[in-house]
């Protein structure tokens, strides 16, 4: 008896399944999910991020500190003791102590003053003298006419000296970098709309042609306005075609497989940022080191002709022909059969139609309660994550140790990061790994505020990258799948604000260390450690069927406090187990990449 109402239920899965429409992700299980051709796009489509990355954080090079002071014009032919030639560093030092006072700086140390000078400019310069030599009193700011000097040994031209950003004007260092993520900002809008409405593939290079342009101009900008204006072209171009082709890349993956897909495309990000200390120690020049990230932008218009359009973006919009061509070539490249019966327009255009009439805006993800705080909650953990992530990447030169060294190391810890990350969300869930990566990174930051410089607060430091990194792409995996079906995209959309407007902000956190040295890394630490416990507060996602309406979404995790009811509440969108093979085909489970950006 048993047996007979078991065969009969599989019999109704069967019937159950026939009478689902046929999807995209459907024809996708039958060709392949992740076969020979995806791969090869993956790759080809993804090195874009390389670029992306670099130009992402090469101000860091760009804008190299060193020690400056001011300069007396008249002195500048003046000859030093010694062998010393007028611009030989030691007749620069020399001249230093001839001119520049003495202060304390927040560490308690004494240094010569950045921005005040002794009033020397009328006085013959002695060789080998002191400034009290001159007996003069009085001190004066740098005037512009003289300007500064500058130590040149490991930059030799940055957009500091090349500009003077110091003293007065030192604060449009950290403004162009936040000018650079609001072109972030404008680019994840400007080019998502683009895609849906031209297609990825002339947004790719629409938005890679701005990207080239913009980085090229850069390298002749004759003032620090021009720079902002193209920096901010620039990140809008750059995350433009990184996304874009990111989405392009995802909605040729089957369900199964959008999560190490999506987690793998940022190892082509950290491989970007791994090659710019390396290239930034070999070209001390910033013009030079410009030119040197944009050349290799214009390789990418090579694979024109090979990269395709988004099939499923053409079924949406009715292109079903090119769609199928396409797909019978994905089919044919990756050894599986074309399903014939399943390439069914009038079937596809049926679900099409239905999943676009169920797109509903993010105002949905505020009408409910428990909606609502979990909305809260992941906005929350995407500023802070993109706060920390990108704050620790712009302060490599706060760790005591070589620049270009701190910068490669905090790239390759992002490699074994992203590892650990697509196994241990398989094995142990992602809400515990997305908690637990926050609290230990938000800890190794407040710990590395209390440091010496040098190896140990390195050490320390990356412990916190490294989990800073494996947040930023679980919260992800984690943020797709709580967000319901109707309302992913605007929730991801939004979340994606969230992470920029921090992105803006984080250039300004480091700059609070002039009040207090270690408070930018104790407010990464506090705020990673509190993000991090609320995201305890979040439902448990691993392996469960996501929630496909907002009423669902409601329901789904709900606290009792909210009229939630047991822990079976969770499952509240589950099926049984004799659906759990249509679920599997229809692609239920795990779709949090579905056309969604990266941590950029």
């Amino acid at each position: 008896m048993a047996d007979k109402e078991k065969e009969a239920g599989l019999e109704q899965t069967k019937e159950a399944e026939q009478e689902q429409p046929k999807e995209f992700d459907d024809i996708l299980n039958a060709i392949g999910e992740f076969g020979k051709w995806q791969i090869v796009l993956f790759f080809l489509a993804s090195l874009i991020g390389i670029m992306t990355a670099m130009n992402t954080l090469a101000q860091v090079f760009y804008a190299g500190e060193s020690d400056h002071w001011c300069r007396v014009a008249a002195w500048d032919e003046a000859n030093c003791t010694g062998t010393a030639k007028p611009n030989d560093w030691e007749c620069l030092v020399e001249k230093r102590d001839a001119s520049i006072p003495l202060v304390t700086d927040n560490n308690g140390d004494r240094v010569y003053d950045s921005c005040v000078m002794y009033d020397v400019r009328g006085e013959t310069y002695v060789p080998g003298v002191n400034s009290s030599f001159y007996g003069i009193p009085n001190t004066t700011k740098c005037v512009d006419a003289d300007g500064w000097v500058y130590d040149t040994r490991q930059y030799e031209t940055t957009i500091i000296n090349t500009f003077d950003l110091v003293c007065d004007e030192s604060g449009l260092v950290s403004l162009a970098q936040s000018i650079y993520f609001a072109g972030l900002l404008a680019g994840s809008f400007i080019f998502g709309s683009l895609a849906d409405c031209l297609g990825r593939k002339p947004t790719i290079y629409l938005a890679t042609i701005l990207f080239l342009v913009s980085t090229l101009g850069n390298v002749f900008s004759p003032n620090m306005i021009v720079y902002m204006i193209l920096r901010f072209f620039v990140a809008a171009g750059g995350l433009g075609a990184y996304l874009v082709a990111y989405v392009l890349v995802a909605e040729f993956v089957g369900p199964s497989k959008r999560v190490l897909v999506g987690i793998s495309i940022q190892f082509f990000f950290a491989t970007g940022l791994t090659i710019l200390p390396l290239l930034a120690f070999l070209i001390r020049t910033w013009r030079f080191l410009q030119l040197c990230i944009s050349v290799p932008i214009a390789l990418y218009f090579l694979l024109y002709f090979y990269m395709p359009e988004s099939a499923r973006w053409q079924m949406s919009k009715g292109k079903f022909r090119p769609a199928e061509k396409t797909l019978r070539k994905v089919a044919a490249t990756n050894k599986r059969e074309f399903p014939e019966e399943m390439f069914s327009p009038e079937n596809i255009a049926t679900s099409m139609e239905k999943a676009s009439s169920g797109q509903q805006t993010a105002v949905g993800l505020f009408r409910t309660p428990n909606m609502r705080i979990k909305t809260l909650n992941i906005m929350f953990n995407w500023f802070v994550n993109s706060l920390v992530y990108y704050g620790l990447g712009l302060s490599t030169s706060d760790l005591g140790v070589d620049d270009y060294m701190a910068s490669a190391i905090a790239a390759l810890v992002e490699f074994p990061s992203y590892v650990y990350c697509i196994f241990a969300l398989q094995y142990f869930g992602r809400r515990i790994n997305l908690s637990g990566t926050m609290v230990i990174g938000g800890a190794a930051c407040i710990t590395t505020a209390f440091l010496e410089l040098g190896i140990t607060r390195t050490i320390i430091a990356m412990i916190g990258k490294f989990c800073i990194a494996g947040s930023f792409a679980i919260i992800y995996v984690v943020s797709g799948e709580i967000y319901p079906t109707p309302v992913r995209s605007a929730g991801m959309g939004l979340s994606s604000v969230t992470a920029r407007i921090a992105g803006i902000i984080s250039p300004f956190m480091l700059e609070l260390e002039s009040f207090w040295k270690p408070l930018p890394f104790v407010l990464f630490g506090v705020l990673s450690i509190v993000a991090g416990l609320l995201a305890l507060l979040l439902p448990e996602t691993n392996n469960k069927k996501l929630p496909e309406t907002l009423e669902e979404g409601e329901e789904f995790g709900k606290p009792k406090c909210l009229g939630g009811g047991s822990e079976e509440a969770d499952d509240v969108a589950m099926v049984t187990v004799a659906m759990s093979v249509i679920d599997t085909k229809q692609g239920l489970d795990n779709v949090a990449f579905e056309e969604k950006g990266t941590q950029t």
